[in-house]
């Protein structure tokens, strides 16, 4: 983790991705986790475009460093939820992912996300 994660990213996030394979009977997506990243966030945010274009005012807006291949579809919670195998009924979906350049500063890319 850069220096300047270590101290912007004091909080916790959990993450189930998408396994790129549905239930067999029920049709639903399945996921791998839980992972647990560090990061911060807040409530809301500026409108986003998803990938499919449409516009949306993000529930969460969450920045990490985690190098996990985190996508859109994916479940997140705030905080620590080792214990669900499964994303839980609260944990809400990614629909939009970016990142930035943090060369300048001589550290990895952060990345975005937004439910």
């Amino acid at each position: 983790m850069s220096a300047t994660a270590r101290w912007t990213y004091t909080h916790q996030a959990t993450l189930w991705l998408q396994a790129g394979k549905r239930d067999p009977y029920t049709r639903e997506p399945l996921f791998t986790g839980p992972h647990v990243i560090a990061c911060t966030f807040k409530n809301m945010g500026e409108t986003q475009t998803d990938d499919s274009g449409q516009q949306f005012v993000p529930r969460d807006t969450v920045w990490h460093e985690s190098p996990l291949p985190i996508q859109s579809g994916d479940r997140i919670v705030i905080g620590a939820a080792l214990e669900d195998e499964v994303p839980p009924a609260t944990a809400k979906t990614i629909k939009k992912v970016g990142a930035w350049d943090m060369s300048p500063f001589g550290e990895e890319p952060d990345f975005v996300l937004f439910t």
